[in-house]
């Protein structure tokens, strides 16, 4: 061994406390296997150690958290809102989605269907779908449906073809918007019917306010409520304007570069319109509290409870009052009626009060305006000296 290796065990032999070790041992090797043992000891203890400590019991995070919270179980949504149409129908999908979105209990269901129309029915039957739905009624508790831009155009009858809105082809497109609306009307499902808004080209916009006035005639009839957006995106003179306020009132462009459909903050501007109606649908949906699962003849009730509450008192029933078979504690007090005049028992009117004798403190304060009589040693005691 050399010097310098000699001289480094002895270092770290003084600075371990090896002399003792050494002097049990007859070389340095000795002592490195004992370190080396020990060592092995140490961790197998360790490990022996976590091998019995027990598992820990924990509860998941969204166990212990409140539904739709940071970590918490999703809120699963209970009312669903179906929008069918065309493209529009599209875009007013997702502006109710953008409404809803702190609503997670609402789920909005996109049913539009691109290029669709109730003119041609051979591409996509829009009546065939409304009865599939209402027939199925699954996830189906309010509809809104916008549609028409691709129905100005001719219309097949049999062997006929008719021009866009005469009088035979408004008859036969009116039948086909009840068509679409019957079947969730028969389901009991609120359908909100929106009408179309101004378009910038004049040749089209004349036609779709003759469109507008058509739905709002017959989806009025077949039950829907007719939801009428125009004057939400027209300028003051009615016309067609791309910018306007959105829902915060802010000016900003509501409508796309090809003058017929929305932006996005067109698109939440349309929701706006229906906002109100569905949350009214959506509260009258929702299961109803305890509160509601009254008595079904609460004035009977009313009447056991009062007629408890005199035997009690001892106070003798006035003539005609319903008496209690049964002794029962009353869960309240005397329940008074808030539409008729209230009677003392026995029915009599009650008595006037005697009037405030002559010379008595109220009469000489309130009446004639004299001031209290001091009395000796209060603070309102100013006579001199004082005694």
């Amino acid at each position: 061994m050399s010097v310098w290796k000699i001289v480094a065990v002895a270092l770290f032999l003084y600075a371990t406390g090896g002399p003792a070790v050494l002097a049990r041992n007859d070389s340095p090797s000795d002592f490195w296997l004992q370190q080396r043992e020990l060592s092995d000891q140490a961790a197998q203890s360790a490990r022996s150690r976590a091998a019995r400590k027990p598992a820990r019991d924990f509860v998941p995070a969204e166990a212990t958290r409140a539904p739709g919270a940071i970590g918490g179980t999703p809120i699963q949504p209970i009312f669903f809102i179906n929008v069918l149409g065309d493209s529009l129908g599209v875009e007013a999908a997702e502006g109710l989605s953008q409404a809803f979105a702190d609503k997670p209990e609402i789920a909005v269901v996109g049913r539009a269907h691109d290029s669709s129309g109730l003119v041609r029915d051979d591409y996509y039957d829009w009546s065939k779908v409304a009865n599939d739905l209402a027939t199925a009624k699954d996830k189906l508790d309010f509809v809104v449906v916008i549609i028409g831009i691709n129905d100005l155009q001719a219309l097949k009858d049999g062997a006929d073809t008719l021009d866009p809105l005469s009088d035979k082809w408004r008859d036969i497109y009116g039948q086909r918007i009840e068509r679409l609306i019957a079947p969730f009307r028969l389901a009991h499902v609120p359908v909100a019917w929106v009408g179309l808004p101004p378009m910038r080209s004049e040749r089209f916009n004349a036609q779709v306010i003759k469109l507008n006035e058509l739905y709002k005639e017959r989806a009025e009839e077949a039950g829907a409520h007719y939801v009428d957006i125009w004057d939400a995106f027209a300028d003051d003179a009615g016309q067609y304007d791309a910018f306007g306020p959105d829902i915060n009132g802010q000016n900003a462009k509501l409508r796309a570069a090809d003058g017929i459909h929305l932006t996005k903050a067109g698109s939440r501007k349309l929701a706006q319109f229906l906002e109100a109606e569905i949350r009214r649908a959506f509260e009258a949906a929702k299961p109803q509290d305890d509160i509601a699962n009254l008595p079904p003849d609460i004035e009977q009730a009313a009447d056991d409870i009062n007629a408890q509450i005199r035997r009690e008192m001892g106070v003798v029933a006035p003539p005609g009052a319903p008496t209690l078979s049964e002794p029962a504690k009353p869960l309240a007090g005397p329940i008074l009626s808030l539409t008729t005049r209230p009677l003392s028992p026995g029915g009599a009117l009650a008595a006037r009060q005697p009037a405030l004798r002559e010379g008595a403190t109220a009469v000489r304060m309130l009446a004639q305006g004299a001031p209290i009589e001091p009395k000796p040693g209060r603070a309102d005691d100013f006579a001199w000296p004082r005694l």
